[in-house]
């Protein structure tokens, strides 16, 4: 099976999450379980829910982590991790090869252009957004999806960009951002 994406504003992981599972539902419980083996905490909660947004209708994938303040600004409470640590806590859960191989793979991509833009080596990279239960739910979610429907490829059309800038744990920074 293929498919390709038509991100017309971009696509987040939670998004791809819900519009996957409304197309094959049977894949929840197995993309549920997969992100529970990634090691999420007990109290995090993963799940679908529906939603209508004017004429249309699918469900949206949530993980709410109790006690996270969610803020387009990183509070000061808020934990960084560093990939080394986040690829190693991967490598060493209970996941299927192919779900773990593939999202350290997506990792390390995101670790290799933190990178560079910080100047570091992908194990010196600090994940602050990206390191988050959430992040780490939606990109393990993904890969079990992928590897539940045995996709033989994916694909996806011309992102628009956008311009501008956003307020991130880094500061003020340019849109689209460097990573």
């Amino acid at each position: 099976m293929l498919i390709h994406l038509d991100a017309v504003g971009g696509i987040a992981g939670d998004m791809f999450i819900a519009a996957v599972t409304d197309a094959f539902p049977h894949l929840r419980d197995g993309m549920l379980a997969a992100i529970r083996l990634a090691g999420l905490r007990s109290d995090i909660d993963c799940r679908f829910v529906d939603h209508r947004d004017h004429a249309l209708t699918g469900s949206r994938f949530i993980v709410n982590i109790p006690h996270v303040h969610v803020s387009h600004v990183a509070p000061p409470s808020h934990h960084h991790h560093d990939f080394a640590t986040l690829r190693a806590h991967l490598l060493g859960s209970a996941l299927s090869p192919a779900v773990r191989e593939r999202a350290v793979a997506i990792f390390t991509v995101l670790a290799t252009a933190e990178g560079r833009i910080h100047g570091a080596t992908p194990d010196a990279v600090s994940f602050h957004e990206l390191g988050e239960w959430d992040s780490i739910a939606d990109i393990v979610g993904v890969c079990a999806a992928v590897d539940d429907l045995g996709l033989a490829g994916l694909s996806c059309g011309t992102v628009a960009l956008g311009s501008g800038t956003v307020r991130a744990a880094h500061g003020q920074i340019p849109v689209p951002v460097p990573a």
